[in-house]
């Protein structure tokens, strides 16, 4: 019994500290109003690095380079360095949205969407007028699933840890893998160094450790801008507004 009790206090540290790494990059993906960049600088990075011995020993590594990253970084430098990598309005060069990078067609994007729409409400995860398939809110969708997992596997509710452990692998598999490993391909890029640029590395490592945790590969999705039939055409094209 003991040494049931020890894995599952093993694996509770772990869940804690993925949960803590998804709510950094969340906050690191949401515009940083002056709240919110003070809590991504002042109580998340700092609470990611004080749980962070159980993760992989790269993934911490990536994590304690962030942290020196954002040393010295002020509030309105951190504004300063979001707009120059996503712009004020929908990014073309870095876009934040899940069906930007896996569907092109209307209709699978609103199935998308009404899947995303699913997870949330099943871990009551409340609408705040944002997208649900932006990045920070699917990691958001993220951090709440681990956190859970890391309670329930405290409390030795058996069951209610499993229903968290195949949400997030779903999750992971259905929506996170396809995309956001080639979002932060792109604000590397763009950051160069910085640190969003950290951030990037960060979320990079992390992912694939989570891929490997599952026993599957990060997925590169290439959408199909096709249009099933005319009908989905010609209903698309008025709304988009032609004649």
């Amino acid at each position: 019994m003991a040494t049931n009790v020890h894995a599952d206090t093993a694996q509770a540290d772990l869940a804690l500290a993925r949960s803590t790494v998804y709510r950094l990059l969340s906050q690191a993906f949401a515009y940083p109003t002056p709240e919110a960049a003070e809590q991504l600088l002042e109580e998340d990075l700092p609470l990611a690095v004080a749980v962070s011995a159980p993760l992989p020993p790269h993934v911490r590594w990536m994590l304690d380079e962030a942290a020196s990253a954002f040393e010295g970084v002020s509030r309105d430098g951190l504004e300063e360095a979001y707009r120059d990598i996503f712009s004020h309005v929908h990014s073309a060069d870095c876009p934040t949205y899940e069906t930007d990078y896996t569907e092109r067609d209307v209709w699978r994007q609103t199935r998308e969407l009404a899947d995303l729409g699913g997870f949330y409400r099943a871990f009551g995860l409340e609408e705040r007028g944002e997208r649900p398939d932006g990045a920070s809110v699917e990691l958001e969708f993220m951090h709440l699933a681990t956190y859970k997992a890391a309670w329930a596997l405290v409390q030795r509710d058996a069951e209610h840890a499993e229903t968290c452990r195949r949400a997030q692998e779903s999750f992971l598999r259905d929506h996170l893998l396809k995309w956001v490993p080639q979002l932060v391909e792109r604000v590397a890029a763009i950051a160069g160094r910085g640190p969003y640029a950290a951030l990037a590395r960060l979320a990079g490592e992390f992912l694939r450790s989570e891929a490997r945790a599952l026993g599957t590969e990060v997925e590169r999705v290439e959408p199909s801008p096709e249009v099933p039939d005319a009908r989905a055409a010609e209903e698309i094209g008025l709304c988009e507004g032609e004649p």
